[in-house]
């Protein structure tokens, strides 16, 4: 019954866009959302000003630049004296290179064409990556909402402006997975699990989202065979690095389980992740330990799970709309997340909010924007880190599962409460 109302309404509603007609009660919510959207980029647009302005954007940028001149010196990167040296006037000397061999031998490369001589570079390829993913999502829509996913990359979750800011990579990241997303719908499975073996090789926090295969129309043994290949991939470099040097491997090993390991990030604003959120909250009425925050982790995982599989009953038939919302369970479930992080959510939101109502619309990119709101709260001088539930420091973290509970029950409960027709207004 869910599924046959939500169909109705998706042909009813395609073709009023095809008209350009629209129900009057619309028309007032159209004008919302395009104004809303506009503002939301205007906000941005000023954060981007005001980081540009700052001498300390790009830190991890710097970070990545020593690690590469640290190794032209023939220096071990992994020693962060030895890229303090180069870069810690920037860094404050306290920002480590932590990620796997491989990647630094891919920094060089990139550093032939100057990338990591000249940080104006290194931003026009982020550029170009932003752009080139929002061409591939397109290319996955016959009925593209452009100015709904130019919001979403500019503004969504403040995702691209922590990447500015901090000059971190994840911006490749979403290039790669909307390439991920291009291939899956395509059903060229073994190509997709290669280029996700590739990512989760860059940072070992995305291989979870290799479980993608786990609902691919295939069966079972291929599905695991899938996962197997990405699993293969990111061993495989881990091999060859091996092969090259086996000292930074060691390295990396060595970092992976020392105090500067990202295993031991602090919640908050610089790793606003749930089960982090739910561990602060816990101390803030004196529950200390681990066995209670695995209890709540557990509880909140369940209840992911269970609403997902709430929207695959109403959602079977429409593949992309099952790839993003398993992709946004995976993230939400993710044992560490960086604010930069957040741009990827930018694939699945897309594809699960795009054909919503106007008011919907203007509902979401609301949630979706909290941290832009709180982040001019602490430009006025707002101490927001002060705010109960400890909204300040995980306001992204809230926002995100705010996100999901609306796309849930808007899924669920919408299309019958309103009979198929009085969705839009």
């Amino acid at each position: 019954m869910f599924s046959i109302a939500s169909v109705k309404y998706s042909k009813k509603e395609k073709q009023r866009k095809k008209s350009g007609l629209l129900p009057p009660s619309q028309n007032p919510w159209k004008i919302l959302y395009i104004g809303l959207c506009l503002v939301l980029i205007a906000l941005t647009a000023f954060q981007f000003f005001v980081i540009f302005r700052e001498p300390t954007y790009g830190e991890d940028y710097r970070v990545f630049e020593g690690a590469v001149l640290a190794f032209d010196h023939m220096q071990n990167p992994y020693v962060l004296d030895n890229i303090n040296q180069y870069v810690g006037h920037y860094t404050g000397e306290v920002l480590p290179f932590t990620y796997p061999p491989h990647t630094l031998y891919f920094f060089v490369i990139l550093d032939q064409f100057l990338v990591f001589q000249n940080i104006g570079i290194y931003y026009v390829l982020l550029i170009l990556l932003l752009i080139l993913s929002g061409y591939l999502i397109v290319t996955l829509d016959q009925d593209p909402d452009y100015l709904f996913l130019i919001t979403l990359i500019v503004a969504g979750f403040m995702g691209t402006a922590w990447n500015l800011v901090t000059g971190n990579k994840d911006i490749l990241f979403l290039f790669l997975f909307a390439l991920i997303f291009v291939l899956l719908l395509k059903e060229r499975f073994w190509e997709s699990a290669i280029i996700t073996g590739l990512a989760a090789a860059v940072s070992l926090i995305t291989a979870p989202f290799a479980a993608l295969y786990l609902i691919v129309k295939r069966p079972l043994p291929h599905r695991f065979a899938y996962i197997c290949i990405a699993g293969g991939v990111v061993a495989a470099l881990f091999v060859v690095s091996y092969c090259i040097n086996p000292a930074y491997l060691g390295s990396y090993i060595s970092t992976l389980q020392g105090t500067s390991s990202p295993l031991y990030d602090q919640g908050g604003t610089d790793t606003p992740t749930p089960f982090l959120l739910f561990g602060d909250l816990l101390k803030e009425i004196n529950i200390n330990g681990i066995l209670p925050v695995a209890i709540v982790a557990c509880i909140y995982a369940g209840l992911i799970l269970y609403a997902t599989g709430i929207f695959f009953t109403s959602n079977e038939k429409n593949t992309l709309k099952m790839y993003s919302i398993v992709f946004l369970a995976i993230f939400m479930m993710l044992p560490r997340i960086k604010p930069y992080d957040f741009i990827i959510t930018v694939i699945p939101l897309y594809f699960l909010c795009k054909d919503y109502s106007y008011r919907m619309k203007c509902l979401m990119l609301g949630v979706i924007s909290l941290p832009i709101f709180f982040w001019f709260l602490n430009f006025f001088s707002v101490y927001t880190q002060g705010f109960p539930l400890k909204l300040g420091g995980y306001i992204q973290a809230y926002s995100l599962i705010l996100v999901f509970i609306l796309i849930i029950l808007y899924d669920r409960w919408l299309p019958v409460t309103l009979n198929g027709e009085g969705i839009a207004s």
